[in-house]
């Protein structure tokens, strides 16, 4: 009996050269997405499993194995391998305030630690900053043993990228990417880093209510800034809600950097930002 299911694949067709392509996976409890882009920045395939990758270490890498080789990808060869954690325990330090050896220390003051977590931290040099969060263990080590030279970054480091590369073009720049009824979000204020956080909200007014309230507190007005939306499908109630009361809205573009054929045409991309951008 078959432990995964395959919910979502749409490849280009011929041999992908995992040597020259690159994967970038997102991991949750329940399965994850993922996405392959060749070294000439053209996507060649993306996707989604729903497994679970609750268990022990050998479990996560059995089960992470047995989906790929289900669709013909056998050997984790790939270019370079990306690992993108959707984590709401994170936090960032400015890079000349940080000390390495106070990781857990600074992570402690937002979000609780565990034992069963592993605390990762990236310098992130477009941001003059460093991300800290923490991950669940027997996924990291799963991953880590199976593709020892995979990259762990957070989905917030993705947003604050992507808002950072488009910044210059904003007066403000909120960006909030949503899975189920969170939000993970990122502000900038100009082309300077201001806030990264995430929240869970029941109804569209809810919805509204912490992105207003968040601007209110920053000195952000409705008028002049741009809200960014990414992640899973938001309602039509959601949507005219944010419409009503921010100015601009607007979905973020997640293939502004990669060649995209026609092959997938039709497809919500933006279900794969945190892979694709």
């Amino acid at each position: 009996m078959d432990t995964f299911k395959l919910e979502h694949l749409t490849q280009v067709e011929g041999n992908i050269n995992a040597n020259e392509t690159n994967l970038s996976l997102c991991l949750n409890e329940d399965g994850f997405i993922f996405a392959l882009i060749d070294k000439n920045f053209y996507l060649k395939c993306v996707g989604e499993f729903k497994v679970d990758l609750n268990g022990g270490i050998s479990q996560v890498m059995m089960n992470i194995k047995t989906c790929f080789s289900s669709i013909g990808m056998h050997i984790f060869n790939f270019n370079n391998i990306r690992i993108v954690c959707q984590t709401l325990r994170n936090t960032w330090i400015p890079y000349k305030l940080y000390d390495k050896t106070k990781d857990k220390e600074y992570l402690s003051k937002t979000n609780t630690i565990y034992a069963s977590d592993t605390v990762l931290s990236n310098i992130v040099e477009k941001i003059d900053a460093v991300n800290i969060f923490a991950y669940p263990l027997h996924i990291y080590s799963g991953v880590k043993v199976l593709m020892p030279k995979a990259k762990y970054v957070s989905q917030n480091q993705i947003l604050a990228e992507y808002a950072f590369e488009v910044s210059s073009f904003m007066k403000n720049t909120f960006i909030i990417h949503k899975k189920g009824n969170t939000c993970n979000f990122v502000i900038y204020k100009g082309n300077t880093f201001t806030l990264s956080n995430s929240f869970d909200y029941k109804t569209p007014n809810d919805l509204i209510y912490f992105i207003l309230f968040t601007m209110q507190e920053l000195g952000i007005s409705n008028e002049e800034v741009c809200l960014l939306l990414s992640g899973e499908k938001y309602s039509d109630e959601e949507l005219l809600v944010l419409r009503k009361y921010v100015k601009n809205v607007t979905y973020a573009n997640c293939s502004e950097n990669i060649n995209i054929g026609v092959e997938f045409d039709g497809i919500d991309l933006q279900k794969y930002f945190l892979v694709l951008a």
